[in-house]
């Protein structure tokens, strides 16, 4: 009975790491550096230099993040399903976000998100 248990047990697990692995997105996927390419707001581009925005990704669940006007954020993050959820540690009235992966390729990476009720998309590219 108890090699039972422990056999059903393990299967158990198994089949959680197996489904956790199936997910639409990995982390190993999104670990490295990652450089601006396009930003849109509603469909049009923004006046901005893309290349100035910037991540980076570490196999250990930590990012940074800088933007324009000298932005910066650092801290940890996770995937969920097609979800990127970041907490800024940097910035101490910083609270947790969430933006969607669209699309997230060995090169590219695609961010949706609201931006003061505005829709904006953000395209990368991964640098190394």
């Amino acid at each position: 009975m108890r090699k039972k248990i422990v056999f059903w047990s393990l299967i158990g697990v198994g089949v959680i790491y197996f489904l956790q692995a199936c997910g639409p997105f990995q982390e190993r996927e999104l670990v490295g550096h990652w450089a601006g390419a396009i930003v849109l707001e509603n469909g049009d581009t923004l006046g901005i230099d893309p290349s100035i925005i910037r991540f980076h990704f570490s196999k250990k669940g930590a990012y940074t993040f800088q933007s324009t006007l000298n932005y910066k954020e650092s801290g940890a993050y996770f995937l969920d399903g097609h979800l990127l959820y970041t907490t800024d540690t940097l910035n101490k009235a910083s609270s947790q976000k969430a933006v969607q992966i669209l699309l997230l390729t060995p090169d590219s990476l695609h961010l949706r998100m609201l931006e003061d009720g505005k829709e904006r998309l953000l395209k990368l590219k991964k640098e190394k």
